[in-house]
């Protein structure tokens, strides 16, 4: 008896070890460049096939209006970095940095004692992310910028370029794989920032290429696009019967299959290593697709670099069993800002108290009932957008605001600004009041 007491007062601390790892889950977030809506099988119901992001969703949460924080890269990465709207920071367009002085989500969690990774593409000027003091290890593009080799490509290690032969998605699903094996009795976090689907090179202006490609829509004619292939050698054949005469499509699907897979290799790494029920993944694209890669937004109204929903609206996918519901589609807006203090809430760190975001725990798991946001704001330096429950104003410098209520109208095809002019003003000015407290001169609409 008193031998049996014994083992069982032995195995109380591990018990109590176990439930405390609860609140101190690994952290896996993945994201993807240049993804459209309309590219995700679970959202679109459409031609390309996603099977690892459809599991992802079913395993968790599906975010049927998740937003980025501006409709091109570099400045998205930012607010997701840090948690704020990147204009308190002055970084509008894809020519800026992060302060060094902002903690970042992964330095965040270093200090707390987790092991923190980065692979993949970097955009921001300023010091390369091994020198953040964020990452205990790096693997990242050689220099900041919006591209990255498909092929053969050269990356920095911790400061050290080194060649890695065959295809980056592929290259960037080995090392984190590695990277969870290494690391899999530590507290980790690993973002992996993919550059598929984004195009390999500029071969032709991006607004050239757009209007040549809705102006052959609106014919409803094929506008093949001139498109360097980003694919796997061979893959794009594949696609080409589903696509007669857009070369360009077949070869971006391929692109997003070779993505989809590199994911479900990571996903499928967690589950071999017995991690999946307590890491908390998160999945998103940084802004919406273009014709200049041929990825695509669905439903959508316009694509990236607009802030009509095609540009800002993104494939959003969270999971972490026990904890987040499965299989939930949650329709209300959120924000890839609200990551930052969701994983800082459920690891239990302590986040810098200015964050934008909110924590979504609560929201998703049935706590609270109201909305995460009531206020979504958006701006690069011509252009500008507001969204406030059900209503979208979309802002423009050479012309009046369009106004939406995308409870109705997702697609954004019914401007109800002449209806509704006392909204249309209101929206302008709460807008107006939030640009006014960033430090670069605000947007002037008519």
């Amino acid at each position: 008896m008193k031998q049996f007491l014994i083992a069982a007062l032995l195995l109380v601390p591990m018990a109590l070890a176990h439930a405390a790892d609860r609140t101190r889950p690994n952290v896996l977030i993945m994201v993807a460049d240049d993804l459209g809506y309309g590219d995700v099988s679970c959202l679109s119901h459409g031609a390309v096939k996603t099977p690892n992001l459809d599991r992802l969703a079913k395993s968790g949460i599906k975010f049927t209006a998740g937003y980025v924080t501006a409709p091109l890269c570099a400045p998205s990465r930012a607010g997701f970095f840090t948690g704020l709207y990147q204009q308190r920071f002055g970084f509008l367009d894809n020519e800026g940095a992060i302060p060094t002085n902002l903690p970042l989500l992964p330095g965040v969690l270093r200090n707390a004692g987790y092991h923190t990774g980065l692979m993949g593409k970097w955009h921001s000027e300023g010091p390369a992310p091994h020198e953040r003091q964020c990452f205990d290890e790096t693997l990242c593009s050689a220099r900041p910028g919006p591209f990255l080799d498909y092929f053969d490509p050269k990356l920095s290690r911790n400061g050290k370029i080194e060649t890695h032969h065959g295809y980056i998605s592929d290259v960037l699903a080995e090392e984190a794989e590695d990277f969870i094996e290494r690391n899999k009795t530590k507290r980790f976090s690993l973002t992996v920032t993919f550059n598929a689907p984004h195009i390999a090179k500029v071969v032709k202006p991006f607004h050239l290429i757009r209007k040549e490609y809705d102006d052959a829509l609106a014919e409803g004619k094929t506008f093949d696009v001139p498109k360097i292939p980003t694919a796997r050698h061979g893959e794009a054949q594949k696609h080409s019967a589903q696509f007669p005469g857009d070369t360009a499509r077949a070869d971006t699907v391929a692109t997003i299959t070779a993505l989809d897979d590199a994911v479900g290799r990571i996903l499928d790494k967690l589950h071999q290593t017995g991690l999946a029920k307590n890491t908390i993944v998160f999945f998103f694209a940084d802004n919406g697709a273009h014709p200049e890669n041929r990825s695509e937004n669905g439903t959508l109204r316009d694509y990236k670099w607009s802030h009509f929903e095609g540009g800002i609206r993104v494939p959003f996918l969270a999971a972490y069993p026990g904890v987040f519901p499965a299989g939930l589609e949650y329709t209300k807006p959120v924000s890839t800002l609200d990551i930052f203090p969701t994983v800082a809430s459920l690891t239990g760190t302590t986040p810098p108290s200015n964050l934008d975001g909110v924590n979504l725990t609560p929201f998703l798991n049935g706590e609270k009932n109201g909305s995460p946001h009531e206020t979504l704001f958006f701006n690069t330096t011509k252009h500008g957008a507001i969204r406030q429950g059900q209503w979208k104003l979309v802002l423009a410098p050479n012309g009046p605001s369009a106004l939406f209520d995308l409870e109705k109208d997702t697609e954004e095809k019914h401007n109800l600004a002449s209806f509704e002019p006392a909204r249309v003003k209101s929206l302008e000015e709460t807008w107006q009041t939030w640009r006014a407290k960033m430090p670069t001169p605000p947007l002037k609409s008519k």
